[in-house]
Order: structure tokens, then sequence, then C-alpha cells
């Protein structure tokens, strides 16, 4: 490949791959720590604690053909940040709910559930976005590029 055709001279792809590791590791924890809250702070269950997962592993579930169908008709970066910004916004409950003392296991299934379909919106924005980021000529060199973190990391 020439110098000049390089994906990493392409501003928009450098910038692309900048946020994800933060967000890989954020979801990560987010998956093992509701749950580890549940149980050492609210006495959660072993079947609240099933809920608990289920209900965050529901919103993928349901709601991913919709998510790619507003990616494909909107503004995916605006998907991508919205996603975000209503992830951390739910997320930010948790811990203020905690130090007032009003956490519940209610909250917690809110926020799983609310947290899942947040993921889902940015990732349908995310896997279609990296096509329209480079030149066509570019694509698909851009597909043989090393995977997303996630997607060779342990399932969720």
């Amino acid at each position: 490949m020439a110098a000049g055709t390089s994906l990493w001279r392409h501003r928009d792809f450098r910038r692309y791959p900048t946020g994800r590791p933060a967000r890989v590791a954020g979801s990560s924890i987010t998956q093992m720590a509701l749950p580890v809250l549940a149980v050492l702070h609210l006495d959660a269950t072993t079947a609240e604690v099933a809920w608990l997962a289920f209900l965050g592993q529901l919103p993928p579930a349901l709601l991913a053909l919709h998510a790619g169908a507003l990616a494909d008709r909107y503004s995916k970066r605006r998907q991508m940040i919205t996603g975000d910004l209503v992830s951390a916004a739910v997320l930010a409950t948790v811990p203020v709910s905690a130090a007032l003392g009003t956490l519940s296991l209610t909250q917690l299934m809110i926020v799983a559930m609310a947290q899942g379909a947040a993921s889902v919106l940015h990732d349908a924005a995310a896997i279609s976005l990296l096509p329209s980021l480079v030149d066509r000529s570019l694509s698909a060199h851009c597909s043989r590029s090393p995977r997303p973190p996630e997607a060779t990391s342990a399932p969720r």
C-alpha cells in the first residue's frame, strides 16, 4: 500500500478509535459492577441478580434492528453521542443515590435497561459509521484493519 493511501492519514479514521477503549472499559466495568453492587449494598438474592443481568441484555435483543434503522436514516455521530450521554446520565444516578441512601434494586434494573438501550443505540451507529470515514478505494483495507477491542474480548 502506498504511503499516501494509509488509513491512518485520514483524520476522521484516526479519531474514530480514540474513544473506544474508554467506552469498552466502562461498559465492561458497569456490567460487572451493577450485580456486585446489588449483592453487597442491597443484599440481592440470586434470582434478583439474575433478573438484573437479564434486563441488561434485553434491550440489545429487542432494539438492535430499530437502532440500525435509526443509524441509516439519521446522523450516526449524533446517535453515538446521544447513546453515550444517556448512558453516562443514567449511570451517574447510581453513586448519587447510593450517597443519599436511596439506591434500590428497581433503580439498578432501570439503569441496566437504559444503559443497554443506550449502548445498542451507540453500537449500531458506530458499526455503520466506519465505512463512511474513508474513501471508497480504501474501504476494503478498512475492513481488514484490526477489530475493535470488544470484538475480541470475552463475551459480555
